[in-house]
């Protein structure tokens, strides 16, 4: 995996598309499930030692009950006089997230993920600044769906370097990129690389000072960083008890237990909506209609976990974090390349090839990321709360082993 960050331009091309006939002819459905399953099979780790993506773990056990209750259901804005209580599940999950997120009152909508969420924000940030060559400052760590969204809404991307040792940009060199086309900043509550978080307080005085749209990726954070600070952890201001943000999103699918494309986008006022011309067909989000058990999982989850729940959700995939982080790092030569704090977690090292320690760990059917990010090679992990101690102790054992075999060659 190398950092979206670091990556030179360049063009990937789309995978090729097999010829591929649409069949003439049904196969019965006991075969047809047993391709299925052939086909599953050949994703390469198993999810309970798949350690590189966090999408890859199992939602909570009412989430997939759900999944049968709701099937053929959906939500929409425009669907409220038929799908009534779906749309309301959406609403008071909003709600809960808003209350979870420093500001119970306000506004927003489940979305498919940080992508559809990042989009929003940067449709609210061109449309409310009203500047006919908008401009949005974020630092280079951001994540890639701001480049995209500036491509599709023509705002010029202004890009923020970061420090090499600490991965965060400096607010003085932020400052100064703001022109009288800046319409937005952005940042990360922590970022994805390697978890690291930006200073939010500090974009939200600035965004407050100049009268500038702020808003925070919190796809990872949202889900964690409110219940370690139930927990007793050190966490500084990062939601919409800041008056200077001005929105933020994120992702359920990541530490939320819930299943994959269910996210979440928080305005501060829903008087920011009121930029985007929606007409009578009442839709403010890019993706439109959305399967009805995302909006049911969420409520569903919520009601059930409550802050207790997520609580121990966080400290026992903080446990696995630190079973990992100190295991690996105990090895000779490891260490980490940024200091733990979420469940994202970088290693890194001088005499250590962690190519071949990552080649071995996959070939061992141990799933982690590898890439170099300036000039120092690194592996990365991303922990789901439904992964146990005996999958983390096993994943330390067999990085050992890989470390033994990458120092042999």
């Amino acid at each position: 995996m190398l950092a979206e960050f670091d990556k030179p331009a360049g063009h990937t091309n789309v995978p090729p598309v097999p010829r591929t006939d649409f069949p003439d002819k049904g196969r019965p459905e006991g075969d047809v499930l047993g391709e299925v399953r052939e086909r599953l099979d050949l994703n390469r780790f198993e999810i309970e030692k798949n350690f590189a993506i966090t999408y890859s773990g199992t939602p909570s056990a009412i989430s997939r009950k759900v999944e049968a209750m709701a099937t053929g259901s959906f939500f929409v804005e425009w669907a409220g006089e038929s799908e009534t209580g779906t749309l309301a599940m959406e609403r008071e999950a909003v709600g809960m997230m808003a209350s979870l997120l420093g500001k119970p009152d306000a506004s927003g909508f489940i979305t498919t993920g940080g992508t559809e969420s990042n989009l929003a924000a940067m449709r609210l940030a061109r449309n409310s600044g009203k500047q006919t060559l908008p401009e949005i400052i974020a630092p280079v760590t951001m994540h890639f769906s701001f480049r995209l969204g500036a491509e599709l809404m023509k705002i010029k991307l202004v890009e923020v370097d970061v420090a090499s040792d600490t991965y965060l940009p400096r607010m003085e060199d932020v400052e100064k990129a703001i022109t009288p086309h800046t319409v937005g900043l952005v940042c990360s509550a922590p970022g994805g690389t390697f978890g690291t978080m930006d200073n939010v307080a500090a974009f939200a005085d600035l965004a407050w000072r100049k009268g500038l749209y702020l808003h925070v990726d919190a796809a990872f954070g949202g889900f964690i960083l409110p219940f370690m600070r139930d927990l007793g952890y050190p966490i500084p201001p990062f939601d919409l008890s800041l008056k200077g943000v001005s929105s933020i999103s994120t992702d359920g699918h990541k530490l939320g237990l819930l299943p994959i494309a269910t996210g979440f986008f928080l305005a501060r006022d829903s008087s920011l909506f009121e930029t985007i011309p929606t007409e009578s067909t009442l839709i403010h989000t890019t993706s439109s209609t959305k399967p009805g058990s995302r909006a049911a999982g969420a409520w569903a989850t919520f009601r059930n976990l409550g802050r207790e729940g997520y609580r121990q959700s966080t400290a026992h995939v903080l446990k696995l974090r630190d079973i990992i982080v100190d295991g690996v790092t105990a090895i000779p030569g490891m260490a980490l390349a940024v200091p733990r704090f979420i469940t994202v977690v970088g290693f890194t090292s001088k005499t250590i090839n962690l190519e071949d320690v990552h080649q071995h760990m996959a070939e061992d059917g141990w799933g982690q990321g590898f890439g170099i990010l300036r000039g120092k090679p690194f592996i990365r992990l991303s922990i789901h709360p439904s992964r146990d101690e005996e999958h983390a102790r096993g994943f330390v054992k067999a990085f050992e082993s890989a470390v033994q075999r990458a120092r042999r060659v």
